[in-house]
């Protein structure tokens, strides 16, 4: 493993602290925060946590200067301020990174920066790239300046967007779900770096779903419900069972949800529904996997290994080069893709027309037109059994949580009443009480009947609800592997 060089932070460049009193936003009628107050003490690492929609994606974007507080006010070290974003002390980590893929790490590094001359237009190509390999040793990442950005693993993509913000200054850090998409090395290599930075004397504060994450790193733990602060505890002493009980307000019914073997029997699966044999596409394959009614089978992996080109191909979105794709007679498939932002839902169009858009057939009435007033109810109802906040098929699907947008996803999947149901990280960057929803979800397609497919980097998602796990390495499938109710030891056996 690379060490972590010491980052030079003077005495007179220490990160500043924050003052956040009795902030309100609104938006139209639906106010998102109320009266939010939160310290952060120079030198901490705070984790933020709370349910989908609780406020926490709203809270990040006011600070960063997105959105416009309604009321209250914010101090940067001692100094009112309007918001903090484009301060040269503060810097923000987005879900998107802001990375330019095409250009070298160096490049990105001194995106926005006035270039390094040697004289009048001669540029200081060697002292740019002695300056960014500086940038990185200074937080463990040892590849090399003229690599392109594209290049790089989602990790390493991380640590260069952290490396950027400390190179221009920044000593006030803001995580926002940074972790979410990573693989568990490349995650952890992120929290080690930000840990040793604050050990350093850099502020941390951390958006994070993931309670490991927040056990490990932070040393307190701040909770949002309903746009207010609800708890505000050190992390120490707390434990994962405490921090269960802070983030969720039916712990019995969450625990119950995930757990892995009361979803299970010993009737067997029914008959096969789909399958892959010999299918190659590109560098994955051959994949053979078979998925048959009433069970659940589930695909683990790496990013790069082809995890998701597998999910794809079992949906039938991709055709295999060579190799079949067979499917039950009518028998029909869909798909929860693994980017609800980008693949899955429309952000200017409304819950209804998200939900039923690859539907609209069950609504159609004789000479072709569309029996719109069955499908706004049709949508509303689905909408509130899957507990969607705000619960109005009219509400636009690009203001919502990502919990909220995950369930619009399986609203526009169960509308199809399908027979295979290909679910591809279907519980990324969701709180704890949408994660239970889900695997009710699941459970009641399992025991209704559907085949389903579970494509997921989330060890947790296989265990609460896999009834055999297949790992795939460098495009190839194992042999499925049979659950039956034992611990994670299993998995590290299987990877």
């Amino acid at each position: 493993m690379t060490t972590i060089e010491e980052i030079d932070v003077d005495a007179d460049k220490t990160a500043p602290s924050l003052k956040i009193s009795n902030v309100c936003k609104s938006f139209g009628s639906a106010k998102v925060l109320a009266d939010l107050n939160l310290e952060v003490r120079s030198g901490e690492f705070v984790g933020l946590m709370g349910p989908n929609g609780a406020g926490k994606s709203t809270l990040v974007k006011i600070l960063d200067g997105v959105y416009s507080a309604t009321s209250g006010t914010i101090e940067l070290g001692g100094k009112p301020v309007a918001n903090i974003g484009g301060q040269a002390e503060v810097g923000f980590i987005h879900q998107d990174l802001g990375l330019v893929d095409d250009l070298s790490v160096s490049e990105n590094l001194r995106l926005g920066e006035p270039p390094i001359r040697l004289l009048g237009p001669i540029l200081d190509h060697h002292g740019e790239n002695k300056s960014a390999a500086k940038s990185l040793a200074a937080i463990g990442l040892t590849v090399p300046v003229s690599t392109k950005v594209g290049e790089l693993s989602p990790g390493e993509k991380t640590l260069v967007a952290i490396a950027r913000l400390f190179s221009k200054g920044a000593r006030l850090l803001f995580v926002d779900e940074a972790t979410s998409t990573l693989a568990p090395r490349d995650a952890a290599k992120v929290i080690e770096t930000l840990k040793s930075i604050v050990a350093q004397g850099a502020t941390v504060v951390m958006v994070s779903h993931k309670l490991g994450e927040i056990l490990e790193a932070t040393d307190r733990v701040v909770l949002l419900l309903d746009g207010r602060i609800a708890a505000d505890k050190p992390t120490n002493g707390l434990g994962r069972a405490g921090l269960v009980r802070l983030l969720a307000q039916h712990e019995h019914d969450v625990v119950e949800s995930a757990d892995s073997t009361d979803h299970r029997d010993d009737n067997g699966p029914g008959e096969v529904v789909l399958t892959l044999r010999d299918a190659v596409w590109q560098h994955v394959g051959p994949v053979n996997l078979e998925l048959r009614a009433g069970h659940v089978l589930g695909i683990t992996g790496l990013p790069g290994s082809g995890l998701h080109d597998v999910a794809y191909l079992a949906h039938g979105s991709l055709r295999p080069d060579s190799g079949t794709r067979m499917v039950r007679d009518h028998a029909r498939s869909a798909l929860v893709p693994p980017h609800r932002e980008t693949q899955g839902g429309f952000a200017a169009m409304s819950l209804r027309e998200n939900s039923t858009i690859s539907s609209l057939r069950r609504w159609v009435r004789a000479l072709g037109i569309l029996d719109t007033k069955r499908e706004k109810t049709d949508s509303q109802d689905m909408i509130a059994s899957l507990e969607v906040v705000p619960g109005r098929a009219d509400a636009e699907f690009g203001v919502l949580s990502g919990g909220n947008k995950q369930k619009v996803i399986f609203a526009r999947a169960l509308f199809t009443q399908a027979d295979i149901y290909v679910l591809c990280e279907p519980t990324r960057g969701v709180d704890i009480a949408a994660r239970a929803d889900i695997y009710r979800l699941v459970h009641q397609l399992r025991s209704e009947g559907a085949a389903v497919l579970v494509v997921t980097s989330d060890a947790e998602d296989l265990f609460a609800l896999c009834d055999h796990v297949s790992v795939i390495t460098d495009g190839a499938i194992s042999e499925p592997r049979r659950l039956n109710g034992q611990s994670a030891d299993l998995m590290e056996e299987i990877l």
